[in-house]
C-alpha cells in the first residue's frame, strides 16, 4: 500500500506545494507515512491534468489518494467527476481528504491488520456520500466564484459607461508590493530563480513580474531567463 499526496493549485502564482509539510505531519500523525507527492498547478474544473492522470497510472489497488480538501481533487461538473470517481474506484483507490473527517479511517485503517475497512459496507456508503457531497459543493464554490468575478467586471464596465470611473476597464488582482520588494532584494544579492522560489514560498511567473516591474528583467528575454539563471 501506497499513500500518494496529490497536492493542486489553480494558478501558477499560487504555490500547489503550499500544503506538503502540513500535510506530511498530518499524515505521520495519523501514523503514515507520505510515500510520494504530485504537485501541479491546474484548474480543478478539468480532469485533463498531468500529475492527477500521472498518480492514477502509477496508483495499485489498496492505495491512498491523500489531498488536504476534496475541492482539491475536484471542481469538476458532475457528470466529468463520476467519470474520475469510477476511474479511482476501478483501480482500487481510496480517497483521504484532511479536511473530511469520515476519509480519516481509511488512511488509519490501511496502517495495520486491525480489521478490513472494504469489509466495513455500512461505513463505506456513507462515506462515499461525504465525498459525493463535497464534490458537490466544491463545484458549487467553483460556478459562484466565476459568477461573482463576471458580475464585478459587468458592474465595472457599466459604471465605465455612465461615467462614473475615473479609470476606465477592470484593474485586475493588484500585485503584492511587498514579496516584490522582497524578490528584487534578494535577486540583487545574487540568489537564482529557485533560491528565492524556496525562500519565499512562490513561484517563477510571480519572480519574473516582479523583477519585470523593477526594470530587471525584459520580456524578450522574460521565458528565458526564468528557466536558465538557476
Amino acid at each position: 500500500m501506497t499513500v500518494r499526496a496529490y497536492l493542486r493549485a489553480s494558478t501558477a502564482d499560487q504555490n500547489a506545494s503550499r500544503a506538503k509539510d502540513d500535510l506530511t505531519v498530518w499524515a505521520a500523525e495519523k501514523g503514515a507515512h507520505i510515500d510520494t507527492y504530485y504537485v501541479e498547478n491546474a484548474s480543478g474544473a478539468t480532469a485533463d491534468r498531468d500529475e492527477l492522470r500521472r498518480l492514477l497510472v502509477e496508483a495499485k489497488r489498496g492505495d491512498v489518494l491523500l489531498v488536504e480538501a476534496i475541492d482539491r481533487l475536484t471542481r469538476l461538473k458532475l457528470e466529468d467527476w463520476k467519470e474520475l470517481r469510477d476511474e479511482i474506484k476501478a483501480k482500487g483507490v481510496v480517497v483521504v481528504a484532511k479536511w473530511l473527517d469520515s476519509t480519516h479511517a481509511r488512511l488509519t485503517q490501511t496502517q495495520s491488520a486491525r480489521r478490513d475497512w472494504i469489509a466495513d459496507a455500512a461505513h463505506e456508503m456513507v462515506n462515499d456520500l461525504m465525498i459525493e457531497i463535497a464534490a458537490a459543493k466544491a463545484r458549487e464554490d467553483y460556478e459562484m466564484r466565476r459568477a461573482r468575478a463576471a458580475q464585478g467586471v459587468a458592474d465595472r464596465q457599466a459604471r465605465d459607461a455612465r461615467g462614473e470611473t475615473t479609470q476606465k476597464g477592470y484593474a485586475g488582482r493588484k500585485a503584492d508590493a511587498d514579496m516584490h520588494r522582497r524578490i528584487v532584494d534578494l535577486k540583487q544579492r545574487g540568489m537564482t530563480y529557485s533560491q528565492i522560489a524556496d525562500t519565499l514560498k512562490t513561484t517563477r511567473p510571480t519572480i519574473a513580474r516582479a523583477l519585470r516591474a523593477a526594470g530587471l528583467l525584459h520580456d524578450s528575454t522574460s521565458a528565458e531567463t526564468s528557466q536558465n539563471h538557476d
